[in-house]
């Protein structure tokens, strides 16, 4: 069975100034480079290597907006190879959200050159290196201490607005910036509720370039790097609801770990929830269109029809069983498994069927002969798709 709690049993303070971070930063409207009402803004982010830097981003804010009538707001951190997304911003713009998507890296969100890089603007901080290969430097001149203060600092600014329920700012972000989600939600307890796509915690585990990553740093400072950017050492410190999204087969995040990280906030708030989409390829784009992300937004800020509710997966021998409760209907449930765990990224997830006492809401399932870990899926009439916890036998 995977652990609950953090690997750290005295977690460092973490290292960012809340204090600071929580005053709405200056920003410096870029009119050349707006997207219809979308405004295009550099926002103040931290000092590097002694010099000020700037945080580009684009925000809107939907038509309905009204300081008299305040609307609920999106923070949108992208991942690798991504940027400011003005797309990204009119998703939840036309769903009646404000919304703001920075850019990360100090690039401007302009067509990439024939190396596949973005142009630099000159207020730029430290782009990522690596899977954390900026271990080296002083903290403050890591990537993911200016990432994290980016995203918090874009949360101030969106909810500083009259027009936008301060009560009601919620973080979406898509693989790297999943694990940046994942990170901020330990941080920031301002958010009312988070959703990480992709990216998670407890990476140094992971049998690809996020674990060799780690393993490759001298002993003292993969601790460090453990304490001050894995995910795994805030999650413990959640205080919001989490909705988690991942593929069945993900080449960056593998489900054991994903799992891992959504158990380990769910300990933090009952009401987090887990979504596997079977199918799902690794992609902003791709990343932004499971509807769970949006009945989860609605649900916590407009109080809509909920995602149904999943228990912690219980096994008794050979049977395993969920319980779950909210009021759509439950079109279809199954149990799916895997004989072989030996490779997280080349997982052949089986499927079994399953019993649905729609009186008691239970679901309960025999385990098949052989099965090395399983959970329960369960998709509701309106297709939205929930999950219990992966469980591994010994």
């Amino acid at each position: 069975m995977s652990s609950l709690t953090s690997p750290f049993t005295n977690p460092l303070p973490h290292p960012w100034n809340m204090a600071e971070l929580s005053a709405a930063p200056q920003i410096v409207c870029i009119p050349e480079m707006d997207q219809g009402n979308i405004e295009a803004v550099y926002y103040d982010g931290l000092p590097y290597q002694g010099k000020p830097t700037r945080v580009f981003a684009y925000y809107a804010l939907p038509e309905e907006a009204d300081p008299a009538a305040p609307v609920p707001a999106m923070v949108l951190v992208h991942g690798g190879g991504g940027t400011a997304f003005h797309e990204w911003v009119r998703i939840w713009t036309d769903r009646g959200y404000a919304a703001i998507a920075m850019d990360l890296e100090g690039h401007l969100p302009l067509e990439k050159d024939s190396e596949g890089k973005r142009p630099q603007h000159a207020w730029s901080g430290p782009s990522r290196q690596g899977e954390f290969e900026d271990y080296a430097l002083p903290v403050e001149e890591q990537w993911m201490y200016h990432a994290v203060a980016a995203v918090i600092k874009a949360h101030s600014f969106i909810r500083s607005l009259p027009q936008v329920d301060a009560s009601r700012v919620g973080i979406n972000g898509i693989s790297w910036g999943g694990i940046v989600t994942s990170i901020v939600s330990g941080v920031d307890s301002r958010f009312s509720f988070a959703i990480p796509v992709y990216g998670c915690g407890y990476l140094y585990e992971a049998t690809n370039r996020y674990g060799e990553g780690f393993a490759r740093m001298p002993e003292a400072d993969s601790e460090n790097i453990k304490r001050l950017w894995d995910p795994s050492a805030h999650l413990p410190n959640v205080t919001m609801p989490m909705l988690w999204v991942n593929g069945d087969a993900d080449a960056h995040f593998p489900l054991n770990l994903f799992s891992k990280s959504f158990e380990t906030a769910r300990s933090r708030r009952s009401e987090s929830l887990l979504s596997i989409q079977f199918g799902l390829g690794h992609s902003h784009v791709k990343g932004w269109q499971p509807k769970e992300i949006y009945r989860f937004a609605d649900q916590m800020t407009k109080g809509t029809e909920p995602l149904l509710h999943v228990s912690p997966l219980q096994t008794n021998g050979n049977t395993a069983a969920v319980s779950y409760s909210g009021d759509t209907a439950v079109r279809q449930a199954e149990l799916r498994y895997a004989t072989d765990t030996s490779d997280w990224f080349a997982m052949n997830w089986k499927t079994a069927e399953v019993t649905i006492d729609r009186d008691s809401q239970e679901i309960t399932a025999v385990i098949p002969d052989g099965a090395q870990a399983y959970f329960v899926l369960i998709t509701d009439e309106r297709d939205g798709v929930v999950c219990s916890d992966i469980r591994r036998l010994p």
